[in-house]
């Protein structure tokens, strides 16, 4: 199999700080989006940020409150792709 050069990271999901739900909350993706990323976005496995990202930009967002959030940590489960 040949390598994309693309390390994918998994995270640990949050729980979102304004409605508590934790099975609701993806990650916000930064960038042009692949065909891939735009199908995974319409299934609601990750939400599309957006092609600028600033500091304050968000990290998560969730699918029940609506609302977008900042991560203090991002905790890597260990299990990369």
């Amino acid at each position: 199999m040949a390598s994309t050069g693309v390390r994918r990271i998994r995270y640990k999901r949050p729980t979102c700080p304004f409605c508590s739900y934790d099975d609701q909350v993806v990650r916000i993706v930064y960038g042009q989006p692949t065909p891939e990323l735009v199908e995974q976005s319409q299934r609601g496995e990750v939400a599309l940020g957006g092609s600028c990202i600033g500091p304050d930009a968000h990290d998560w967002y969730c699918r029940g409150c609506l609302r977008s959030f900042r991560s203090p940590n991002f905790p890597a489960t260990g299990d990369e792709t």
